[in-house]
């Protein structure tokens, strides 16, 4: 899978820092306790008990207010005191624009959690938005993969076509027989033998078979080969591949070496330097470029 570290430590971005002003403690801190002696349901505007709960203007809030004070106030009995504090609290938050748009958006989204052990508030899990980034980056990522992906099968292609044309330039059957060439990188080098047959251009490989140099093999990526589908199936892939083996496979073991025998009659497709998928081969050259072709017997 071609996603490089970067990508990787970009696809794991799934948590948020958050840090909070004081008057966002403020806010947080009385909130908890109006849930813990009220419950749930209570909100700073039902407990001004404002009719018009959240599309209260200024001017309701001062006026309930006014009226609360006159029912509750602590001159009248102390026991009050508390709750005449809260409800003057209550109405400086949302008397103040700032504040009362702070306490709305948590209202709206949710407030925080608190544990003195933790240190004071905190969310418990990513709030949607926080899942909404991370889907959008990881989106983004994977269309940056995708475009990588074009340049670099692009250019694989650019550097295979020059190759062929340069060695055509070679063939002085003008592409109506057959020549044999030697292509080296420098002097030192092995180097491979080459053969031109009516113009299609084949390397002479190790076992003595004829693979063709050409990009016929050479798929366009799409955009299920990036890492917005690659990378899930292959978190999948590592998951299950414990649970996929069969049990012949898992009691295949030598015993002298405990190491997992070839099974008789199988022989290995791998060879220096060469990788197969189903009928198109990819092989280095000693130059470092890389070509696809297709295997033909002499």
């Amino acid at each position: 899978m071609k996603v490089g570290s970067f990508w990787l430590g970009i696809l794991f971005l799934t948590t948020l820092a958050y840090g909070f002003t004081p008057d966002e403690v403020e806010i947080f801190q009385l909130h908890k306790e109006l849930i813990d002696k009220y419950g749930s349901e209570v909100t700073f505007y039902k407990f001004l008990k404002l009719d018009k709960l959240d599309k209260s203007t200024d001017k309701d809030i001062s006026k309930q207010f006014r009226a609360l004070s006159k029912k509750y106030h602590p001159d009248k009995n102390p026991k009050f005191n508390k709750l005449y504090e809260r409800l003057n609290l209550v109405t400086r938050i949302l008397s103040n624009s700032d504040k009362r748009k702070v306490y709305d958006y948590y209202l709206k989204q949710g407030f925080p959690h608190y544990e003195f052990s933790k240190g004071g508030f905190f969310f418990k899990r990513s709030q949607p938005k926080t899942w909404f980034l991370v889907l959008f980056i990881y989106t983004i990522c994977s269309l940056i993969h995708w475009a990588i992906l074009k340049v670099q099968n692009n250019s694989n292609k650019s550097r295979i076509t020059s190759f062929i044309n340069q060695v055509r330039e070679k063939d002085d059957t003008e592409g109506l027989g057959e020549k044999k060439l030697m292509f080296k990188q420098h002097e030192e080098d092995e180097g491979k033998e080459l053969v031109i047959r009516f113009g299609d251009i084949f390397v002479i490989q190790n076992d003595g078979t004829e693979a063709q140099i050409t990009i016929e093999g050479m798929k366009d990526p799409g955009f299920t080969d990036t890492m917005f589908i690659s990378l899930p199936k292959w978190l999948i892939r590592s998951m299950l591949s414990p649970f996929s083996k069969t049990p012949d496979e898992e009691n295949e073991v030598d015993e002298s070496t405990e190491l997992p025998r070839k099974k008789k009659g199988v022989v290995s497709k791998k060879k220096a330097g060469l990788k197969q998928k189903d009928n198109v081969k990819k092989m280095q050259l000693p130059n470092g470029k890389v070509i696809y072709s297709r295997s033909k017997k002499d």
